[in-house]
């Protein structure tokens, strides 16, 4: 069993579980680290081994805090842009990882952290932007 089925079969919500394992199948992208959040509280659904190597335990605890805070700050409905219909979904590309936010109620949902490859979108409107400088 390779890390994949080992994360996989550690997900005790089976909606999650099968989310995990359809990322694992589906998405190009390494998957580093995926939780689930109800208010301030969260349940740690998947952490790869590269994260799991890179932080210690409080240093995770802080960074998933610091994602749940972001992730909060993107509730499903946005009154100013009713007429665009519910958010589905924030995506944060960064340099080295993507991060997804998919609100399912207006204090809960979760989030996914993906190495980032390739980004067309971004890498082609940053290719522009630096053209100018």
């Amino acid at each position: 069993m390779d890390e994949a089925d080992e994360a996989i079969e550690a997900v005790e919500d089976a909606n999650l579980r099968g989310l995990v394992e359809e990322l694992h199948e589906n998405v190009d992208a390494s998957l580093r680290l995926a939780f689930r959040y109800e208010g301030e509280a969260y349940d740690v659904v998947h952490v790869s081994d590269t994260v799991d190597a890179q932080f210690t335990d409080a240093e995770l605890e802080e960074r998933v805090k610091t994602l749940l805070m972001k992730a909060l700050g993107d509730p499903p409905q946005e009154q100013s842009l009713y007429d665009f219909g519910e958010l589905n979904s924030t995506v944060r590309f960064f340099d080295e990882v993507i991060v997804a936010v998919f609100p399912d109620e207006e204090w809960s949902g979760v989030v996914v952290v993906f190495d980032r490859e390739e980004s067309p979108l971004v890498d082609t409107t940053l290719h522009y932007l630096d053209v100018d400088d």
